[in-house]
């Protein structure tokens, strides 16, 4: 019997109808009919269909993890990321998040318009009488704008005018190290989450987390059980926004 089978199976024997567990689950209608069909391609990839099966088994009164292991056994294996990799790629992150060096440029501006209003009493240019204005000095076209609005399309921008945030809860069911961080590169938290522990992390734009043991953790999103983020053993990287889960 295939997954989609066991869940209609198990919801017909508890007398609930699509209807009923797209309310109970927040997943919509059309996202239960496709995973009762075996179809997980609206779910937005293997992790939220993970999720997605545990939160329906769980509203139909099934044990999830039968299901859960019979998903995972038709999946591809993904290698756990080497540690080095993790760190080698929020290195890059931050470094690129730098960018140029506005103050720097700004100076020199300020620097060339100075010597140019010396230059200009020096030589005399106040006291002459009245004259034509001389042509001011050229600034590059490389020089930086400087706007105290923030443009419409900075992320940052949208997400304090509509006033979102992001929760991510992380139960440990057994020991794991976890590491969290915000869209910016600030570190929420790096440590041991012991079994039993939970940990709640919020930001306006994104939550990231890096899990040691991927199958040590539930992670709860926004309200939204989503399940484990992976495998026992595997090292995961997920993250997410105000909007997500995607599918729910």
């Amino acid at each position: 019997m295939s997954i989609g089978q066991a869940l209609i199976e198990s919801r017909e024997q508890a007398g609930l109808t699509v209807e009923q567990v797209a309310d109970a689950t927040r997943i919509r209608q059309t996202l239960v009919r496709a995973i009762e069909h075996d179809d997980y391609r609206l779910c937005g990839g293997d992790f939220y269909a993970r999720g997605h099966i545990r939160t329906i088994a769980s509203a139909v009164g099934t044990d999830p993890r039968p299901l859960v292991a019979e998903f995972d056994a038709t999946r591809s294996p993904v290698p756990a990321p080497r540690a080095t990799e993790i760190f080698e790629s929020e290195t890059s992150v931050r470094s690129e998040r730098r960018g140029p060096n506005w103050s720097a440029a700004m100076a020199a501006v300020l620097v060339a318009l100075v010597v140019y209003g010396i230059a200009q009493v020096l030589t005399g240019g106040g006291g002459r009488g009245p004259a034509a204005d001389p042509d001011p000095p050229a600034i590059s076209a490389s020089a930086p704008v400087v706007s105290a609005t923030p443009s419409p399309t900075d992320p940052s921008a949208v997400a304090q005018a509509q006033g979102r945030r992001v929760t991510v809860d992380v139960l440990a069911s057994s020991r794991s190290w976890v590491q969290a961080s915000t869209a910016s590169g600030k570190e929420l938290y790096q440590g041991i989450v012991e079994a039993g522990e939970v940990k709640s992390f919020t930001d306006k734009q994104r939550v990231k987390l890096v899990v040691g043991d991927a199958g040590a953790v539930l992670l709860t999103v926004n309200g939204t059980d989503v399940g484990s983020p992976g495998r026992a053993g595997q090292v995961a990287r997920v993250q997410f926004g105000p909007r997500d889960p995607v599918a729910s």
